[in-house]
């Protein structure tokens, strides 16, 4: 791409022609305040905080509505646009009431933000404000405030761009304008809660996170949505070892800045059923006997043995899986899909933006790392008399009479037969990465600890090392890094 040099407050820099001018400075460290513009939405220029003085031009500029040119001489700080900005605040806050000890945004709210930096005037306002509807129910997960409401337009160009069910729209003018509904329509939007990330204030809240907690409580955690192969990037919200919130990371290459409401909802959800230790025949029994028992009805029977691998679980265990494999010699290594559509709960089967038909956030992963391994269909019970059950979702007719040992985070029929049964750890509980249905390897964190389970890199780890066999690399990060 070809490159232009332009000059901002003296400082020369080198950016790609027609980048807007807001995009431009902000990749070298310079930030132009805005509360309209947003990178993966078009521009609105309606807020006119990002005003900026452009040399041989009359007028001030919106930085968001400027491509640069070769040679553009650019002053975003001096007097006349800080007074601008200024100016801007208090119009904007002359109406605005005085929620913050309230309002969930506090504490990540833009206007606070800037009004800080780049104002700190006491106002000048001693008239009435303009009185506008509050608590005005979008939809079982979206609230609107139209006190609140800057009226920057995010929210109304999202639904007309990016989930294009045109569901909001402005209304109004001048003071009085506020967003809304169609006259008795609900945001029923399989993307809605994008709509709450994007606000700048706090005027589009989310009704289950409402009064939950003060953001600057919570710790923030970088992940990967597990809830289909898309693998949208995430921060998971958490306090004491509970989550609290889901909302979408910006990638440009996977998801942009946009996640789907299933997916928020299934990383804050937990199995109804979950399991828990390590069982041997029912009983509990201690974690090194679990191991030294699996670990010896492997040695003794390997060619009797058949793995169902887990879509769910991440590349480093699956690299370590695929070792064992390979060292004892073991044929019958199959694939499943450990969560399928289900219509009943409301999630969307797939659509052409983001949500994908696979449901799992790994399957590409499985088949990457084990092109041999067959769909579970073609599992003929009768070549095995064992086998190792990874996740959910495992046929339950094709291991009718083997002797079975299950790794899954939730109970179902596998564990309740199973005679060897350990607790494995979901994707918010371990550290990992997974590889998405266009072939991106991306890495999460731990958001949470696990409670009375297993890591599953851990525990094959330890498995290896009872099989002697030298795990990948001689510590868990090495391991991790082998992918």
């Amino acid at each position: 791409m070809k490159e232009v040099t332009i000059t901002v407050d003296g400082k020369e820099l080198t950016v790609p022609e027609g980048a807007l001018l807001i995009d431009a400075c902000e990749q070298h460290g310079i930030y132009i305040p805005r509360f309209c513009y947003h990178s993966n939405l078009t521009q609105s220029g309606n807020c006119r905080m990002c005003l900026v003085k452009i040399k041989k031009n009359p007028k001030p500029q919106p930085a968001c509505m400027t491509p640069v040119a070769d040679g553009m001489v650019v002053y975003s700080d001096t007097p006349e646009i800080a007074e601008m900005r200024k100016s801007m605040l208090e119009f904007l806050l002359i109406n605005h009431p005085l929620d913050c000890p309230i309002c969930d945004k506090a504490g990540e709210c833009m206007l606070q933000d800037q009004y800080m930096e780049f104002s700190g005037d006491k106002s000048r306002f001693n008239e009435t404000k303009v009185a506008k509807e509050k608590l005005v129910i979008f939809s079982d997960r979206v609230l609107y405030d139209a006190e609140r409401c800057i009226t920057c337009t995010r929210c109304v160009r999202f639904t007309r761009e990016v989930s294009k069910t045109h569901k909001l729209g402005v209304v109004q003018r001048g003071d009085r304008s506020f967003v809304s509904l169609a006259s008795g329509d609900t945001l029923e939007d399989p993307y809605s809660l994008c709509v709450t990330d994007i606000c700048p204030v706090g005027a589009l809240t989310d009704r289950r996170f409402r009064f939950k907690e003060r953001v600057w409580n919570l710790h923030t955690t970088d992940s990967v949505c597990a809830g289909c192969s898309r693998g949208c990037n995430i921060h998971i919200d958490t306090k004491d070892n509970e989550m609290y919130r889901i909302t979408a990371r910006d990638n440009k290459d996977v998801n942009k800045s946009w996640m789907c409401d299933y997916g928020r909802d299934y990383m804050l959800s937990v199995p109804e059923q979950q399991l828990s230790g390590v069982k041997k025949d029912h009983s509990e029994i201690e974690y090194k006997s679990f191991v030294s028992g699996v670990a010896e009805l492997l040695k003794k029977n390997a060619n009797k043995f058949a793995v169902m691998l887990s879509s769910h679980a991440t590349n480093e265990e699956l690299a370590l899986m695929k070792q064992m494999i390979d060292e004892l010699k073991i044929k019958g290594v199959f694939y499943k899909s450990d969560r399928i559509w289900n219509k009943s709960t409301g999630e969307v089967e797939a659509d052409d933006f983001l949500i994908n038909a696979d449901k799992t956030p790994n399957l590409s992963g499985v088949k990457k790392i084990f092109p041999q391994a067959k769909d579970v269909s073609e599992m003929v019970i009768s070549d095995y008399k064992y086998a190792i059950v990874w996740g959910g979702n495992a046929p339950v007719e094709k291991l009718d009479g083997l002797e079975l040992v299950a790794l899954s985070t939730a109970r179902d029929q596998i564990s309740d037969k199973a005679k060897w049964v350990i607790a494995g750890r979901s994707p918010v509980e371990k550290h990992g990465s997974f590889t998405n249905c266009d072939g991106v390897v991306q890495s999460f964190r731990k958001a949470i600890n696990g409670i009375h389970n297993y890591d599953d890199l851990l525990f094959l780890v330890e498995l290896l090392k009872k099989l002697d066999i030298e795990p990948l690399g001689r510590t868990v990060h090495e391991v991790r890094a082998t992918f």
